[in-house]
């Protein structure tokens, strides 16, 4: 049987690890080396996404690929690329009334032992597994469960007893000595962890139980908390903006450019020419190259051994920082010679146009008219809190499992999922300063700035990089809570699916600058057709309608007097008002907060 994904769903849902609801139950995702490349028909180069901004800046030289098609590897629509393996593999029979009783059956075999049946007929993979904070996952010990350290029994199959809306009704019963438990007492109590990662395991290994010095608990296996995927996304910006600077950065073309700068184009040729004779790259890739003249190779080779910034918050500074010069000069710049390569980076700044805030701010509004973008999966949490309430924590610590995997024909490289798509964008920011954005005052801008001065209380993973943690500044918070009134307002008046649109989130602390990149780059309807940048000329209707709804929220009056205190991830923000999509919104709906912008304007 086989399961279709888009390649955007392995990156953001379905990644190794999480748990597919396949037609033939659920699936365990393992890692790419053991459900990807098993056979060795073909390796992560031949699939490879460059992008040295993430390869080099964030990955420490890892490589990226992408999950290949099937129409790329030449094989059938319903052939599987990818294998999976079982998980959880234990059953609930539900053919009461060949049981001989009033229960169903909880099994692990391939047929229910009472009444024999197999297959999916009359039968579901149990709901519920075991997981604990350091990303180990495993079945239930059932037999633990109801037995303890006091019996000898060592059962395949229980009685399940009762059902319906509360876990407090469920009762499951050994058929030997007739021991109970009542799933509701369990699922609130913490197990011991077995240290399992199902995901590392090969296809047919038995299960590897080390243990763990961690609490489980137990928890749906659909549950979104089970595996919270750890995203990284860059935009391809100027100067490595264009497919040249792109087919220099193949590993082989990058390697002799370090080891040895070419100074003319017949040297440059030659080079090519001998990685082609040995099979390293492909003559396209030598055509590709030489279409553009030798003054553009030369500067796109110099832009790509220059540094390159090693912070996540570096690179998305220099991102902005692309965004403003762009909406100025324009991409390619309006008075420089246009590449012969093909940008993947353009801003037309004849298109910009201005919207006026209720308290009179200009704001810039600049389409982006080309976008790529490249996000790597780079590992997941399950953020699975097991540690008594009565210890008063406040936050819990989970660890992050990495999914990076070793080159099979050189384990010197490293490589990770990833998924590269084109799109556009609409850029927001502040025309004119006007020392509005240091003017930010309100008790709420008081109380986040309190938290950005000390932002020790919070787990470090829910900030985009390890310092500074911008996203507790007021400035910040000001622009998020904009960022989504406004794919709101859009989605509303533009009939924009707002899982379509996502959203990147700037601030330049130092220049007490920000501004707000909102992009669709999904292919289909909601996004890359033109659709976006189109609502440009009207954006000042979406603004009017934005900040209308800022007034307002259903949940009020308790949303607005939810004011935000130190330790809290939102101050007023509800589904009523604020919260999108989790796709849509790169910081899982938090730092979010009305009363800032409402304590703002006039």
């Amino acid at each position: 049987m086989t399961q279709d994904i888009r390649l955007s769903q392995f990156i953001l849902t379905y990644g190794p690890g999480a748990i597919l609801e396949s037609t033939s139950g659920p699936r365990i995702i393992p890692l790419p080396d053991t459900g990807l490349f098993y056979s060795g028909d073909f390796s992560p180069e031949n699939f490879e996404i460059y992008d040295p901004r993430i390869s080099k800046g964030l990955l420490n030289g890892a490589r990226i690929f992408k999950l290949p098609s099937n129409a790329e590897l030449g094989r059938p629509q319903n052939y599987y690329v990818y294998r999976t393996k079982p998980f959880p593999s234990w059953k609930l029979c539900l053919n009461t009334r060949m049981h001989g009783g009033n229960f169903n059956v909880l099994y692990h075999a391939k047929s229910c032992p009472v009444c024999n049946i197999s297959g999916r007929k009359g039968t579901e993979s149990i709901r519920f597994i075991m997981a604990c904070p350091d990303g180990h996952m495993d079945d239930i010990n059932w037999n633990y469960l109801v037995h303890g350290n006091n019996s000898n029994c060592d059962q395949q199959w229980f009685k399940w007893y009762g059902g319906g809306g509360s876990l407090s009704n469920v009762e499951i019963e050994c058929p030997i000595c007739r021991s109970r438990a009542n799933l509701g007492e369990a699922y609130r109590h913490t197990w011991r962890c077995s240290g399992r990662y199902p995901e590392k395991e090969n296809i047919n290994d038995f299960p590897n139980r080390p243990g763990c010095d961690k609490n489980a608990r137990i928890i749906q296996r659909q549950a979104s908390n089970l595996r919270i995927a750890e995203l990284v996304t860059l935009f391809s910006i100027p100067p490595r903006h264009t497919n040249l600077h792109n087919l220099l950065h193949i590993s082989y073309i990058e390697g002799v450019l370090v080891a040895n700068r070419p100074s003319s184009l017949t040297e440059f040729k030659k080079t090519i020419q001998r990685l082609v004779e040995g099979e390293l790259i492909s003559p396209n890739v030598e055509r590709e190259i030489f279409q553009c003249e030798w003054d553009e190779i030369k500067q796109a080779i110099q832009d790509v051994l220059s540094p390159i910034p090693k912070s996540y918050n570096e690179l998305i500074l220099d991102e902005f920082h692309a965004l403003v010069d762009g909406s100025t000069n324009g991409v390619p710049p309006l008075r420089g010679p246009r590449p012969n390569s093909p940008v993947t980076f353009e801003i037309k700044p004849s298109m910009v146009r201005m919207c006026i805030a209720p308290n009179g701010t200009k704001f810039r509004i600049t389409p982006v008219t080309r976008l790529s973008t490249v996000t790597v999966n780079t590992g997941y949490r399950r953020e699975v809190e097991t540690s008594s309430l009565s210890e008063g924590d406040t936050h819990f610590l989970s660890k992050h499992v990495s999914i990076v995997m070793s080159d099979p024909q050189n384990p010197s490289q490293l490589w990770y999922p990833g998924v590269q798509f084109l799109g556009e964008g609409i850029f927001i920011t502040i025309e004119e300063k006007e020392g509005f954005e240091e003017q930010l005052s309100g008790d709420s801008s008081d109380n986040w700035m309190k938290s950005y001065l000390k932002s020790s209380s919070y787990p470090p993973y829910v900030f985009r990089d390890s310092e500074p943690h911008e996203e507790l500044h007021p400035l910040f918070i000001y622009w998020h809570t904009l960022s989504h009134l406004l794919i709101r307002a859009i989605s509303v008046e533009a009939g924009y699916s707002s899982a379509s649109i996502r959203e990147r989130i700037y601030l330049d602390i130092e220049n007490k600058r920000g501004g707000i990149l909102l992009y669709a780059s999904q292919p289909g309807t909601d996004g890359t057709l033109g659709g976006l940048i189109a609502l440009v000329p009207y954006f000042q209707d979406l603004f009017d309608i934005a900040f209308e709804q800022l007034q307002t929220c259903s949940g009020d009056p308790l949303c607005k007097e939810n004011h935000f205190t130190p330790g809290k991830h939102n101050g007023a923000a509800c589904y009523g008002c604020l919260l999108v999509s989790e796709t849509s919104c790169e910081h899982r709906n938090m730092w979010l907060d009305r009363n800032v912008l409402l304590e703002n304007m006039p």
